[in-house]
Parts: structure tokens; C-alpha cells; sequence
């Protein structure tokens, strides 16, 4: 069969008509007439008070620590399964943080081993809304309330995705959202900070500006601006905000398309899964997920490494995921060993995820499905 790559990065049509836009009103630094309007955009759809576009996710997390005090002396729970810069962006400022085990059935952080791994030192939580589902927010918020701690939501691949109806990225104070090119809807690289909370809005467009004042000085609130705060470079340019605007606006469509394909995968999948021979990664009660990936659980990572290559070799580029954070070379020198967390490593290696973008269709999923086993 032909070779078939996992992620092929989505065009909605419109991205090179909006960046000829740019080009012809001559605003390339950004914060300029694209960036608004996917702002504003995103903060329609959200619901929420504020979105301030950003270079990367990191980005918008890195923020959210300097909102939320974050700094030496400071402990911040969070899965072991993600990506190294939930981890970094609170490192940045000088936090620490503490790996908790995951749900093996949900790969989401785990409250209860959670729990035990609270001390005085705590001062935050990061749920990861991993492959667009998400824990029990309501859970999250009374884990945080009773422990007297910030919640910080990586919702980097959850854009489209909701819990009990709403979306996910607005629960916490402060979120985060990823427009990297493997997300569903991208820029090539970017992301955002969603503020949910009016009354942090003007810091965090304080951050968000270099530390200035700029967005009170453009609203007329004062006659100049200067430097107020800490802060850096944190938004893109106007040419990444325009092939962003198309994408949003193709959104609801786009995902409608991948909510088909990963529902095609499942069906055909489902006589393995009855056979035993793997489980599908399934949302969790309350989720309406975004389809961002069609993942499945083998027996154990023997089993997941072998299948794996078998389909890399017949031209199917199925792929792991991320190698638990307290394994890595980091996590060892932060004090961890592999065998801290023993179900996240387990889960993590038994995971292995099946290509899923708009150049397939049911023959090639099925096709895929016929070299598992």
C-alpha cells in the first residue's frame, strides 16, 4: 500500500489569500488587525474574557506561571505523561515540578496519587487535557479548593473539545492552547493564553506586551506607555495570525471531518478490541472530544513496540508518545526514578497512536486496520 504519514498538516483554503492581506496592509510584527481578529474569534467561541495569541503554548504557560507567582520554593503537581514543557514553563520561573501518576483507561492525571504528593510547598495543578479529553473538572476544582492551590489548564490539544458542555481551556483562570502544525487547527507554530478572569486580564497583557503597558496606552487608558512589569516577547507575527484566522474560520467543519474518521477507525476496530487484542483510547463520561488522535492500548510495550514497527514497515508511520517526564534525563536529575511511577510508565509504553489527518478515508483506514495482527 502507499506510504502513509501520521499527521499531514490541514489547509483550510484561505491561508495564502489572508496572507497576501497582510502583505498588502504592510503590519507584519504582530498585535496587528489578523491577531484580533483571532482573539476575538477565539474568545467568542470560549466564552472567555480575554485570549491573548502567542508563539507557542509554552508560551501561554510560561505566562500563566508568571501570573500565578510561581518561582523558587514552589511545587507544581502535574502528570508525568506530557510534553516536557508543562514542566519547563513552570521550571522557567524557578518552580518545581512534582510528576503524579495517570488513569491508565484515560491517560489523565490521577487526583488520588495526586493527593499524596501535596505538601506545604504546593501551589499549583496542570491538568493536561491529553488527546482532547479531560479529567473531572469538577473534581480538579475541589482538589484545588481544598488544598488551597492554583488550578493552570494545558489545554494544548483540546481546542473543540468540551466537559459537560463546556469548553475546555475555560475552567481554570488561566489556560493554554497549542497552534503547533500537528494540532487540528495550527499556524505552522503559535498558541495562546485564555483568561477567564476579568480582573487579570490588564497583567496579563502586561506580560504579554514586554512588561509595558502598550494595550492601555492603544485603549486610551494612559497618554504613553513604559515598562511596568517583568515580561517578554511573547506574541507571533501577523503573517502566522492570518494563516491562523483561516483556520479558525474552517474549524467546525474540520473537525466534523476528523470526528467521522475516528469514528470509521473505531468501528473497524472494534472486532480486535471485543477479540481483546487492544483497547481504543476513549473520552472520558461528559467529554465531546476534538478527535485530535485515535490512540490504541496494547497489552503491554512488548506488544505495542512490535506492532509499531510491523506497520512502519509496511509504510504506516504509527508512532509512541511522549516518554513519561520523570524518566527523562531531567527527571532524573529533579530526583526521580523510573520506578516512581510504574502504571504511567507501563501505560505510557503500552500507547501507540494511528495516523489521522483529511488525506484519509475509510478504504486506507481500513487498509491500516488489516496489518494490525
Amino acid at each position: 500500500m502507499e506510504r502513509v504519514p501520521f499527521n499531514v498538516p490541514f489547509i483550510s483554503g484561505k491561508e495564502r489569500q489572508y496572507i497576501d492581506e497582510v502583505f498588502a496592509n504592510g503590519h507584519f510584527a504582530g498585535n496587528g488587525p489578523f491577531t484580533k481578529r483571532c482573539q476575538e474569534w477565539l474568545e467568542e467561541h470560549l466564552g472567555a474574557s480575554r485570549v491573548l495569541l502567542t508563539h507557542s503554548c509554552t508560551a501561554g504557560l510560561e505566562i500563566a506561571a508568571m501570573l500565578n507567582g510561581l518561582g523558587p520554593g514552589d511545587e507544581v503537581l502535574m502528570p508525568s505523561f506530557t510534553f516536557v514543557t508543562t514542566a519547563s514553563s513552570m521550571m522557567r520561573g524557578g518552580a518545581t515540578p512534582v510528576f503524579c501518576e495517570i488513569d491508565p483507561t484515560t491517560m489523565l492525571i490521577d487526583l488520588e496519587d495526586a493527593s499524596t504528593r501535596v505538601t506545604p510547598a504546593t501551589k499549583a495543578i496542570v491538568p493536561v487535557h491529553y488527546a482532547g479529553f479531560s479529567p473531572d473538572m469538577d473534581a480538579v476544582a475541589e482538589f484545588a479548593t481544598a488544598h488551597g492551590i492554583a488550578v493552570i489548564e494545558d489545554a494544548a490539544q483540546a481546542l473543540g473539545s468540551s466537559w459537560k458542555g463546556k469548553p475546555l481551556g475555560t475552567f481554570a483562570p488561566l489556560a493554554a492552547i497549542s497552534f503547533h502544525e500537528t494540532k487540528n487547527i495550527h499556524c505552522g507554530l503559535g498558541g495562546c493564553l485564555i483568561i477567564n478572569e476579568g480582573e487579570r486580564v490588564e497583567e496579563a497583557e502586561i506580560v504579554w506586551e514586554r512588561g509595558t503597558d502598550r494595550s492601555a496606552f492603544f485603549k486610551g487608558f494612559v497618554d504613553k506607555y513604559s515598562w511596568q512589569e517583568v515580561g517578554s516577547s511573547f506574541y507571533p507575527s501577523e503573517l502566522q495570525a492570518a494563516f491562523l484566522l483561516a483556520q479558525l474560520e474552517a474549524m467546525h467543519e474540520n473537525l466534523a471531518h476528523r470526528r467521522e474518521l475516528w469514528n470509521n477507525y473505531c468501528e473497524h476496530l472494534a472486532p480486535l478490541e471485543t477479540a481483546g487484542k487492544l483497547k481504543i483510547l476513549r473520552p472520558p463520561e461528559h467529554v465531546v472530544h476534538n478527535a485530535h488522535m485515535l490512540a490504541i492500548q496494547l497489552p503491554s510495550p512488548a506488544a505495542a513496540d512490535r506492532l509499531r514497527i510491523d506497520l512502519n514497515e509496511a509504510g504506516i508511520q504509527a508512532v509512541i508518545h511522549y516518554v513519561p517526564l520523570h524518566t527523562s534525563g531531567m527527571g532524573e536529575r529533579l530526583g526521580y526514578s523510573p520506578r516512581d511511577l510504574p502504571i504511567t510508565v507501563k501505560a505510557a509504553g503500552s500507547l501507540l497512536r494511528l495516523p489521522l489527518h483529511h488525506d484519509l478515508n475509510s478504504i486506507l483506514i481500513q487498509s491500516i486496520i488489516a496489518k494490525i495482527f
